[in-house]
Order: C-alpha cells, then sequence, then structure tokens
C-alpha cells in the first residue's frame, strides 16, 4: 500500500497549504530552508566528488553545519543560509530597481473586542505576499538574464554562549568565525532555481553590532549579509573551488609541502 502525502495525512489541499504559507512568511522560510539543505545535498551526491553526507542534530549547539562532506579524505562543514524573500529586489527593463514580491491585505482577524463606544473593533489585518504583476508579465528570456539583488540572514536559531579567542564567552545569536568552513547562500528567491552561492568562512562580513567592542566584532559574523546575482565576491557559484582552497590550506598547515593527489581547479 502506497504511504500517504503529508498533505492527506493533514486533511489538507495543496491550495489550502498554499494560503498557509503565503500568509505566513515565517512558515514559507522554514520549508524553503529544509527543501534547500536537502537540493544542496542531493547536488553534491550528483557531483560523485564527495562522500559521507550527513547533517549534526540541529539541536547540537557545539556543531554549527547543515551539511558535512568528506573530500579527498577530509570532512568540511557546510552552514546553509537562505533568501528573505520579501526583500528580493530585481532590476527591471527601465533599469530600476523593483521589490519581487507584493504585500497584500486579504482580511481581518476576529474582531478583539469592543471600543469605549461600544463598537466593535477592527481586528488585525492579515496578508499574503505575491508576485508583483509587473515581474510576472516579463518574458522568461529577461527574467534569467537580469539582476537580482537581496539579503540572507547569518545567525543561529537562539541565543547561545560563545567563547572567543581570548576565553571571552559572550551570549548571543550571531554565529562565531570559524564555526563551519562555508556559507552555502540558497537563490531560490531569486530566479525560482535550486542554485547557490558559496563563500569562505572566513571571507563573510563580521558584525557591526554596536553593543560589542571592535575586538568581539570581529570574531562574530553579519547577521544581515547583501548577495547578488550575478554573483559577487565573495560568492562564487563552485564549492569545490572553495573545498580546493581548504584542502591544499590544511595540508600546507599539517607541514605537507605536497599534496597526495593535485588539487582540482
Amino acid at each position: 500500500m502506497a504511504k500517504k502525502s503529508i498533505l492527506e495525512t493533514w486533511g489538507i489541499s495543496p491550495e489550502y497549504l498554499t494560503e498557509l504559507v503565503n500568509t505566513n512568511p515565517s512558515l514559507r522560510g522554514m520549508i524553503v530552508g529544509y527543501i534547500a539543505e536537502r537540493k544542496l545535498r542531493e547536488q553534491f551526491e550528483a557531483h560523485k566528488r564527495t562522500e559521507a553526507h550527513y547533517k549534526d542534530d540541529d539541536h547540537d549547539r557545539t556543531k554549527k553545519g547543515d551539511l558535512v562532506v568528506s573530500y579527498k579524505g577530509e570532512s568540511f562543514r557546510i552552514e546553509v543560509k537562505s533568501l528573505q524573500t520579501n526583500a528580493v529586489e530585481v532590476l527591471m527593463p527601465d533599469g530600476q530597481w523593483m521589490k519581487l514580491m507584493e504585500k497584500k491585505m486579504v482580511g481581518r482577524k476576529a474582531s478583539p473586542g469592543l471600543t469605549k463606544k461600544g463598537k466593535p473593533r477592527l481586528g488585525a489585518g492579515i496578508y499574503k505576499w505575491e508576485l508583483d504583476e509587473r515581474y510576472s508579465k516579463l518574458s522568461d528570456a529577461f527574467k534569467r538574464t537580469t539582476d537580482y539583488r537581496g539579503a540572507f540572514q547569518c545567525d543561529a536559531s537562539d541565543r547561545r554562549k560563545v567563547e572567543l579567542a581570548d576565553g571571552e564567552v559572550v551570549e548571543t545569536t550571531l554565529l562565531k568565525v570559524g564555526e563551519f568552513d562555508i556559507l552555502a547562500a540558497g537563490l531560490f528567491g531569486f530566479r525560482g532555481e535550486w542554485e547557490f552561492g558559496f563563500a569562505l568562512n572566513e571571507d563573510l562580513p563580521r558584525s557591526t553590532h554596536g553593543a560589542y567592542p571592535e575586538e568581539v566584532r570581529e570574531q562574530l559574523i553579519a547577521s544581515m549579509i547583501p548577495i547578488s546575482l550575478p554573483l559577487q565576491a565573495p560568492f562564487v557559484s563552485d564549492p569545490f573551488e572553495l573545498l580546493d582552497k581548504l584542502l591544499e590550506r590544511r595540508h600546507i598547515q599539517a607541514g605537507h609541502t605536497e599534496l597526495k593527489e593535485p588539487v582540482e581547479t
């Protein structure tokens, strides 16, 4: 007997789920984030150049990284983040930047009670995000070749204690420099395709949080990082370019004058 789909198990239709996702940006972000992790893993598996693909327990705060891969005998941690879809902008034919998503009010929640005059109070607005109609009317060819820009949130899901280089401990949601090897930014929010921009951990911008002194900010990664398409430094489309750099560095640090096999470029 075939297994029930999750929609059948929950007793909802595709339209029902679509409406939930469109009216709850946080739900959409969570779903897209988990899909991006799976899509990235599948892409690495398809390359057949890495092995032992796995993910550590989400609740293990000591290990950061959504995907661990083995490349030429070394393990590397990759942290996956996704665009904030509602902030994505597209370069339109007239040369102007336009937000890709449009926020529309679709109703109101139930009245929370009465005013002092005995009239019903207006319930909070219910909104959903839809593609701007001007973008929908553009040709597929234009959508594939035009420029996009946006940003992704790059921090932990909750506050935790982080030990810095000098032994100082700070409690923060920010990620620490060196907690993982490579950042993979999911770019689905640009062209609706499961593509990624990759950057070395060390090349990501540092925090500008005013609550921390400069020496602390230099050890913490910025909570919001801009990215564009076409990709610009420090992002690249080929993760193996970065894996080879990291691999060569590890061999040098280990005191090897030559690699056991040449690094592919």
